[in-house]
């Protein structure tokens, strides 16, 4: 059992001492009113002289920039304090606060978009005869294609003011309630658990337990599946409709935009995921033996391995992190030494504080913030690493313009999946006969879930996104949806008698109405991780020194030209089924372990 006591909550206080101090009302105060010089700059009509009209956009990219970085350094504050405690009714005000605010800064992006297809020829003079302006040709490049893609700024001003009393709320209401509903655990104590808590019960060795915590989850969504239901009907439909009157076929093509790919990227990834379930299958089958079962029901895929499941410390697993980094490049095990010692992250699990894990930025301040929740399982450990390749990223980022920093979700988890990778690998070298199976089962287990998983929500999401444009769904229809995605994806592998039918309810990344689709980036993420791994294995030190470079460009060009960069085609379905290939590979050595061990 892990001491929770030596488990760490983060720092906030080198952000802002609180939300009444001089310094978070200070930024808050300029925030608000720089959005506000912001869309008045953008108001005036562009100069007809090049000269003056190159020192004005100047300006007000120069301003968009700071604005920008304010916003992230609030949010992300204001966010971080609600994401821990649920509760705290001063960090939600201070998020509807920002929100409100932000309102301008939206109009203001909107309407910069129609200034510069307005501006005509001289845009490109003040592009080529400013050094400044020149750096963001990708970013003014893409603007004048998103112009095409937005209502009026009337319009587009009224959708963001609506948001914050629809889809936002609807997307807390889902936070509040997943956080801090529970259910009776124990009959004679009246112990109850959270969510949360009856998630981190799936890797208990002890069978019994794991089913009774999925038993006890289906009862806890069941119970909330009413207002649930509710807040995913609102979201989904006010994504059809905005993305519909911004002129898109649908909420997938905005998302391939958002994500900057092409649709032939996306068909060839998911086409490539879906001949690749057999090998997944194989695994899950090969588990199930394990565990002495013909197939694998939905609360043993984190199960750990009979007579297995090592814990660390937190200190273990910090150390451990850290020397795992230091192989690969000293500056990365710097930048995690500094997080973990600078009380970077949130590992402590906790009533009312959000389960999983995310990574933010505070782009004024040039540092991160990292939230998990750490149980000593390796797969807690991979999760710290994962998180920090974000903010590794973030890093590398911190003194780039606002601008670039704007990188789509599909690039977002390049560096994580490689940390991820990184902290593995290094396991292996010195893991035994024993540890090597357990390492190669979590490899895989993850594997499964960015794959397997992810197309059941994919599949889910698009068939929803689809029947939403006629009508709302019910509770039932949900279930029976996501069901039915389930059996497509995990087929003959899964016990189809204990299967998640509540997925849509238990994961929050349905939840967001301007991210639709929160769930096909991590598969990319994933498998081009895995191709920049199998890069540096071939070209060691030489792609160490391309890293850094390769994320530095995530912030100013489409995902085609940066995996391209790195000597990739992800347009075709070659270059993801090689990456699916390194993951059957580790099936292949699963099995012989299997037999070994048996």
């Amino acid at each position: 059992m892990i001491d929770s006591n030596n488990i760490p909550v983060w720092n906030l206080t080198d952000i802002f001492p609180d939300f009444k101090s001089d310094s978070y009302r200070g930024m808050f105060d300029k925030f608000r009113d720089n959005t506000g010089k912001l869309e008045e700059a953008i108001d005036r009509n562009p100069p007809a002289d090049q000269a003056s009209f190159t020192q004005m956009l100047t300006e007000i990219i120069q301003l968009y920039n700071e604005t920008g970085s304010m916003y992230e350094e609030l949010f992300s504050y204001a966010y971080c304090r609600y994401s821990t405690d649920t509760s705290d009714t001063d960090a939600l005000s201070e998020i509807n606060r920002i929100e409100a605010a932000a309102v301008t800064y939206t109009t203001a992006a909107v309407k910069l978009r129609n200034y510069l297809s307005a501006s005509g020829d001289l845009l490109d003079g003040a592009i080529a005869g400013s050094e400044y302006l020149g750096q963001f040709r990708f970013f003014f490049d893409e603007q004048l294609m998103l112009k095409d893609r937005q209502m009026s700024p009337e319009m587009e001003d009224l959708a963001a003011d609506l948001a914050r009393s629809g889809s936002a709320s609807w997307e807390r209401l889902h936070e509040t309630l997943s956080s801090s509903a529970s259910v009776i655990w124990d009959e004679k104590t009246c112990e109850a658990k959270t969510s949360v808590e009856l998630r981190a019960m799936t890797e208990e060795m002890d069978e019994s337990v794991r089913k009774k915590a999925w038993e006890k989850e289906i009862e806890l969504w069941k119970s909330i599946e009413i207002p649930m239901a509710f807040a995913l009907n609102g979201i989904k439909g006010a994504s059809n409709s905005v993305n519909s009157r911004r002129g898109f076929d649908s909420t997938l093509e905005r998302s391939a935009l958002q994500a900057r790919i092409s649709r032939q990227t996306l068909d060839s990834m998911i086409n490539a995921m879906q001949d690749s379930l057999p090998v997944f299958r194989r695994y899950l089958k090969l588990k199930a033996g394990l565990l002495g079962k013909e197939k694998i029901a939905f609360y043993d895929l984190f199960a750990p391995l009979p007579g297995e499941g090592s814990t660390r410390t937190y200190a273990e697993a910090s150390d451990f992190i850290i020397k795992q980094f230091g192989r690969f490049s000293s500056d990365l095990a710097a930048f995690a030494e500094q997080a973990f010692k600078n009380g970077w992250i949130d590992a402590k699990p906790r009533k009312n504080k959000v389960g999983g894990a995310y990574c933010t930025s505070f782009h004024v301040s040039g540092v991160s913030r990292i939230l998990s929740n750490f149980n000593g399982s390796f797969r807690s450990v991979s999760t710290i690493a994962h998180e920090l390749g974000h903010a590794y990223h973030n890093h590398i980022l911190k003194d780039a313009p606002e601008i670039y920093r704007d990188y789509p979700m599909t690039l977002a988890e390049t560096a994580s999946i490689f940390c991820e990778t990184l902290v593995l690998e290094g396991a292996l070298e010195k893991a035994g006969t024993s540890e090597m199976l357990e390492l190669i089962e979590h490899e895989l287990m993850e594997s499964t879930q960015i794959v397997v998983d992810i197309l059941s929500r994919f599949i889910f999401e698009k068939n929803v996104f689809g029947l939403r444009e006629e009508r709302e769904l019910s509770a039932a229809e949900f279930c029976s949806m996501m069901l039915d995605a389930q059996k497509q994806t995990y087929g003959d592998a899964m016990d189809e008698k204990y299967m998640h039918q509540y997925m849509w309810a238990a994961k929050s990344h349905y939840y967001h109405q301007e991210l639709g689709y929160y769930n096909f980036p991590y598969a990319f993420g994933k498998l081009f991780g895995l191709g920049l791994y199998s890069r540096y294995r071939k070209d060691g030190a030489e792609f160490v020194k391309k890293y850094d470079d390769i994320l530095y460009m995530t912030g100013i060009a489409s995902a085609e030209d940066v995996t391209k960069s790195a000597g990739y085609d992800i347009t075709t379905e070659n270059f993801w089924r090689s990456s699916l290939k390194m993951i059957e590979a580790r099936v292949d050595q699963f099995e012989e372990l299997c037999r070994s061990r048996n």
